[in-house]
Parts: structure tokens; sequence; C-alpha cells
């Protein structure tokens, strides 16, 4: 297996997504995140945990001039802390990204039957259990 296959497959996919819906790869990130856990709001803190980077990544990904109209930062009344959710620009922006990854993931697969998807994604899921310890 050439392991370096998965950097391009990404590369293939990152651009894709940004030919497509314009977005980069942080904000794919904060619109998948978000949309998987039902848009709810998270201190940045938990959100940046959550994404695996440090809350200055965070933070400067937030900043993005693109990001900035996808999500909603209030900050907390009671101490110095943010939530982030997404408004409705970033839920309407989630929808063609999942419509644009469907599309990618077809393109991906064509060609291959419905045994040999689902022994893909059943590797490539354990592959990412791996990699996650």
């Amino acid at each position: 297996m050439n392991v370096l296959s998965f950097s391009t497959i990404a590369e293939n996919i990152k651009n894709e997504i940004s030919k497509k819906c314009g977005l980069n790869l942080s904000q794919t990130r904060i619109l998948l995140y978000f949309d998987q856990n039902d848009n709810t709001a998270l201190k940045m803190g938990d959100l940046a945990d959550n994404l695996k980077i440090s809350l200055s990544t965070l933070s400067r990904q937030l900043q993005q001039k693109k990001t900035v109209s996808f999500i909603t930062v209030k900050r907390s009344e009671r101490d110095s802390s943010k939530t982030v959710l997404l408004n409705e620009t970033g839920l309407q922006k989630v929808v063609q990204l999942r419509r644009e990854l469907k599309e990618i993931e077809e393109s991906l697969l064509q060609g291959l039957s419905k045994q040999e998807i689902a022994s893909f994604n059943h590797t490539v899921n354990e592959l990412v259990q791996k990699s996650e310890k």
C-alpha cells in the first residue's frame, strides 16, 4: 500500500471542496463538526478540544472573514468565555457542503459494488480509530 495515496486523495477532496463550496479545510471542519453535533453551542475551549486544535488556532480560524459569516459568537455574562454555533448562513452552507461531499464520495467510489464500498468504509474507519490512539 502506498501511504502517500491518502495524501493525494485528501488533497483532491480539499481542492474540490474549495472549488465547489469556496471553503478551506478549517472552515469545512468547523461546519461539519456543528452539523454532526446538531449545531449545539459550545464554549470555544471545548470546541478547540473537540477539533483537536489549540484555542489560539481556533480563535484565528474563527476570525477569518468567511468563517465569521457562518458563526455566531456569544460572550458569557458570567466569565470571559465565549460560545460558538452556526448562524443561518452557516447552516445553509452546511447543506451545500453535504451535497458536494456526497458527489465527491460518489465520484471516488464509482465502479465499486455495495459490498466493496462497505468493506472500504469499514477498513477506513478502523484506520481512523487506530490513528486517534
